[in-house]
């Protein structure tokens, strides 16, 4: 069975309006090796306001949280998580009425905002199901 693809075409007005990506679901072998450097990573940083429930999902609870603990950690830690996160994301690019599909890049980018939303929505297609199911 082929992995689960989204697309995502920026809506939000700025720069990256128009922008279309595509991410693509992890092997449930990376989804849980990226869960474990992330709980890791909150040994870390200084994220200690998860409650005792969010942390007894375990990966679930990952769902709950996004990219929020990524935030507290230090960037030697976190830096590698979040390339790991966006490497599951590619651009779509229009050239000559031909639509190409590559990795992104740090050019590809002009608002922050488009590149928080593309870490949660990895976040959401990788783990989202987890959340409804703690419920």
């Amino acid at each position: 069975m082929s992995r689960k693809q989204i697309t995502y075409i920026v809506e939000d007005e700025g720069r990256d309006k128009g922008k279309e990506f595509i991410i693509t679901e992890m092997s449930a072998w990376d989804a849980e090796e990226l869960s474990e450097e992330i709980y890791r990573a909150m040994g870390h940083g200084e994220f200690n306001s998860l409650p005792a429930d969010v942390v007894s999902m375990g990966v679930a609870g990952l769902a709950t949280v996004g990219v929020s603990v990524l935030a507290a950690a230090p960037a030697s830690v976190s830096r590698p998580i979040s390339d790991r996160i966006l490497s599951t994301v590619e651009i779509v690019i229009t050239n000559e009425g031909k639509d190409i599909t590559r990795s992104i890049k740090p050019i590809d980018f002009e608002e922050i905002s488009t590149i928080r939303t593309l870490k949660d929505k990895v976040f959401e297609l990788n783990f989202g199901f987890l959340s409804l199911a703690a419920k």
